[in-house]
């Protein structure tokens, strides 16, 4: 038996006429369908379109589409499970959401609730559409496959002239979905081991982790200057809006609230009170991989609404609004007075509250289902002084970071099983030993390493970033760590926590969450695949 191959192969231009994207197209479709033969089994696919072109000329986006038609019929004794794959996929379109296809089809054959982007490849690359199709004995499955490309009348789409779709559309042999992280794992061939946390980490880094343990399991991360750990994950379900009021009339000084009365009755930075805009509703929102956790789950860095941004946080807060107790280090605190009182974890820091709500409104809906509930966030309060907590004496003392977290009060989780079950939503912040294993360095510029870095420079403008990470208690004021904007370009240090950073959360996709496409680079970033369950 043959493999049929049925080659589809797409010319492109697209020009501007006022404010109008016109594209022209060409396409070719070979060949009638052929027996494959896959496994031994004896299934047949036919493609119901006849031999031929289809052609068009002067076609305006959002009006041109080509649809390809075929069945596959499984005439053995066995029941067997196929994959749909574009052989030899070159997709050199540039922008996301424009050329996409949708798969359809009867009876219990894979189908599609909505269109998605075409995978992107500059080479020839197998690429898999749908993975371990089930087909019964004596089943004949009709397919339809979609291909268009959409209008979008805001945004000049003539980055994507001469650009070119071609590849060869057949079946083979059923193999599993890959995840995620087995996903990550295959595409960067160079697994590295550091020892060396003295010295800022500056080298490029594409197709490279680097490998450590959290609670004696093998763990991997991303440092230096990684170009290749870009998701793109969620959308906005809200607008993100925060209220500035400032200190005088005259003044730039301003604090951020959720509410415009909160601004207008504070009792000082009431002043202008003004509406300030960080996403719309229906934003895509991009992350960085930091790395993955001891559950499996990889863990992400908020980075905004693109791969260019310079706003890359949901807003500025304090990470608590109070500083004269040793207990205000904590992302959530009981009693005042010590470590111990801290620990029972009944009162939400300022900071856990803002990042709360802003997972309440965009997230937990639609999204968190493909959430780790496990994974554990760690608000390190160890102290043998009551003076430097835990990761001050690693990171500043010792270079010595670790992703272990020692007391069990100190993991923050939402499930029991891992950790204190404390939080409501599973997000937090980064932690200063995640930003030591990056490649940045106690007050030292690092601006090179991916966490600082977006295409256009500081991820954060000049703004510093908190951290998740408790820093010393001097007896009278609680000291949190934070990260650098470009005023001292991705460095490593800490502040009192009254005073205003801005905001980056961090979330866990499962370590099942299926991979759907991308390579993590800014143009291609990984995606996964979305489903009623999560996995």
């Amino acid at each position: 038996m043959q493999k049929k191959q049925t080659i589809l192969v797409v010319a492109s231009l697209l020009v501007v006429v006022l404010s109008v994207s016109l594209a022209y197209f060409t396409a070719q479709i070979i060949g009638k369908g052929k027996d494959v033969t896959i496994n031994s089994a004896d299934l047949k696919i036919i493609f119901t379109d006849s031999d031929g072109s289809i052609s068009g000329t002067n076609i305006e986006p959002g009006k041109w589409n080509v649809t390809k038609t075929f069945t596959i019929e499984n005439k053995s004794n066995e029941t067997y499970k196929y994959n749909i794959v574009i052989q030899d996929l070159v997709n050199t379109f540039v922008t996301n959401g424009y050329l996409q296809y949708k798969i359809t089809s009867t009876n219990n054959g894979y189908n599609m609730t909505k269109f998605k982007d075409v995978p992107k490849s500059e080479t020839a690359t197998d690429t898999i559409l749908a993975y371990s199709v089930s087909i019964p004995v004596g089943v004949t499955q009709s397919y339809t496959i979609e291909f268009k490309y959409a209008n979008d009348e805001s945004v000049d789409q003539s980055d994507d002239m001469g650009k070119k779709l071609s590849g060869k559309l057949f079946i083979t042999e059923g193999t599993e979905e890959p995840t995620l992280l087995s996903q990550l794992l295959a595409d960067k061939s160079t697994v590295l081991t550091r020892t060396d946390f003295s010295k800022v980490l500056t080298n490029d880094n594409t197709k490279t982790l680097y490998t450590s343990t959290e609670d004696s399991k093998t763990v991997y991360y991303f440092a230096g200057n990684a170009t290749d750990n870009w998701v793109k994950f969620g959308k906005y379900q809200n607008d993100l809006i925060r209220y500035r009021g400032y200190y005088s009339p005259v003044s730039t000084s301003y604090k951020e609230y959720s509410t415009m009365d909160e601004c207008t009755s504070a009792s000082s930075y009431n002043t202008n009170c003004t509406e300030h805009k960080y996403a719309n509703a229906d934003d895509d929102i991009y992350w960085r991989i930091i790395r993955t956790n001891s559950d499996g789950s990889v863990r992400l860095l908020y980075h905004g609404t693109s791969t260019t941004a310079e706003n890359a946080y949901i807003g500025e807060s304090a990470f608590n609004s109070s500083y004269n107790d040793i207990a205000y280090v904590s992302y959530m605190y009981g009693n005042l007075g010590s470590v111990v009182n801290a620990r029972e974890n009944t009162t939400n820091s300022t900071i856990k509250t803002i990042i709360d709500n802003w997972y309440k409104d965009n997230l937990n809906t639609n999204y968190g289902k493909y959430l780790s509930t496990t994974a554990v966030y760690c608000n390190d309060r160890s102290t043998s002084d009551n003076a430097y907590f835990g990761a001050k004496t690693r990171i500043y003392t010792n270079k010595t970071p670790s992703y272990d977290c020692t007391a069990t009060e100190d993991k923050f989780t939402v499930d029991t099983s891992t950790g204190n079950g404390k939080l409501t939503y599973p997000i937090a912040l980064m932690t200063a030993d995640e930003v030591s294993f990056a490649g940045g360095l106690w007050t030292t510029n690092a601006p090179t390493w991916y966490y600082y870095n977006s295409a256009n420079g500081s991820s954060t403008g000049s703004n510093w970033w908190w951290l998740l990470s408790p820093s010393l208690w001097n007896g009278s004021s609680a000291v949190v760590f934070y990260v650098s904007g470009s005023s001292g370009p991705g460095g490593l240090s800490n502040r009192v926590v009254y005073v205003t950073n801005v905001v980056r959360p961090v979330i866990s996709l499962k370590s099942c969450i299926k991979y759907s496409t991308g390579n993590g680079t800014p143009e291609t970033p990984y995606e996964i695949v979305e489903t009623d369950t999560g996995c």
